[in-house]
C-alpha cells in the first residue's frame, strides 16, 4: 500500500503527505487513552469527596430527587470525557489529540485541508464502531489511505508530519523559540529587484495567496511549496543566495509580499 498521497494545492502545486501507518496510530490512541483515563479518575475522586462531605443531603427528599439529575450528570461527563476530548483537541490544535502530538501525526481533511469542527465531530462520533479493535484495525490496514470508518465518513486523513529542514543544506529552518520577528519589508536587500516592479498582478496575487495559507501547512509542506513558488521568479527578482546562509523560502515569501503591500500602501497616502 502507499504510504503516501499527493493532493494538489489551490496553487495547482502538488504536495506530498506521509500516511500515518497502524502501529503510529494505535500509541497515539493508547496515549489518549491513558489521558482520558486519568480525567476519569480525577473526577470519580472529586465526585466521591463531595459525596462524602454532602452525605447527609443524599437522605432528604430533596437529595432524592436530585440524584436521577445527578446519574444524567454523570453520563454526559462521560461522553464528553470520550467523544468530546478528541473534538476539542482536534480542533483547537488543528488536528491534534496529545496524543497524535507526541507520535508527529495530524488529521487533515482530504486536499490537505485543516480540519474543522463538523469534521472533528463526525469522524469522532463514529469512534464507538472503530473501537471494536477489529473493525477499526481492519477498516485502517485494507484502505488505501489508512482510513478508519470515522475517516471515511467525515472524509478526513491522518498524516505524520516531518520536522521542517531547509532544502539546500538539510539544517533545521525553524526560528529559535520567541526569537523576535523583524519587519519582513524591512529585510527585502537593496541588490533585488522590487516584487511590484517585475511581478505581475497574478503573481503577487499568487504569493499571497501563500502567506494567507502558509500556517495552514506542515512547515515542511510550505516550505517546499515556497521554494516551487520561487524558483522560477529567481531571475527576474535578481535573488542571490550566500552558500553558507541558505534561504528559508516561506520567509523568502512573506519578505516579498511585505514589500509589495508597503509600496502599495504608500501609494495610496
Amino acid at each position: 500500500m502507499p504510504r503516501e498521497v499527493t493532493v494538489v494545492t489551490p496553487e495547482n502545486i502538488p504536495l506530498n503527505l506521509e500516511l500515518a501507518g497502524l502501529g503510529s496510530r494505535f500509541g497515539a490512541l493508547l496515549v489518549d487513552l491513558c489521558v482520558q483515563a486519568m480525567t476519569a479518575i480525577v473526577v470519580l475522586i472529586v465526585i466521591g469527596i463531595v459525596a462524602l462531605a454532602t452525605s447527609g443531603f443524599w437522605s432528604t427528599g430533596a437529595g432524592q430527587a436530585f440524584g436521577p439529575w445527578l446519574l444524567a450528570g454523570a453520563i454526559l461527563l462521560t461522553f464528553l470525557n470520550f467523544f468530546g476530548y478528541y473534538v476539542l483537541f482536534e480542533t483547537i490544535w488543528n488536528g491534534q489529540t496529545p496524543g497524535k502530538k507526541l507520535f508527529n501525526l495530524r488529521v487533515v481533511r482530504d486536499g490537505g485541508y485543516p480540519i474543522n469542527f463538523l469534521a472533528s465531530a463526525t469522524r469522532n462520533l463514529i469512534r464507538i464502531a472503530d473501537l471494536t479493535v477489529v473493525v477499526g484495525a481492519l477498516s485502517v490496514f485494507f484502505h488505501g489511505q489508512y482510513k478508519r470508518l470515522g475517516d471515511l465518513a467525515a472524509g478526513t486523513l491522518v498524516v505524520k508530519e516531518r520536522p521542517a529542514f531547509s532544502l539546500t543544506t538539510g539544517t533545521s529552518a525553524a526560528a529559535p523559540p520567541g526569537a523576535a520577528r523583524p519587519n519582513p519589508a524591512a529585510m527585502l536587500p537593496e541588490t533585488i529587484r522590487h516584487p511590484s516592479d517585475v511581478l505581475t498582478k497574478d503573481e503577487l496575487v499568487l504569493l499571497r495567496r501563500f502567506v494567507r495559507r502558509r500556517w495552514e501547512l506542515t512547515p515542511d509542506d510550505a516550505e517546499r511549496l515556497a521554494y516551487r513558488l520561487t524558483v522560477p521568479l529567481i531571475p527576474r527578482l535578481n535573488l542571490t543566495f550566500v552558500e553558507a546562509a541558505p534561504p528559508r523560502y516561506a520567509d523568502l515569501v512573506t519578505v516579498l509580499v511585505a514589500a509589495a503591500d508597503a509600496r502599495e500602501e504608500a501609494e495610496r497616502y
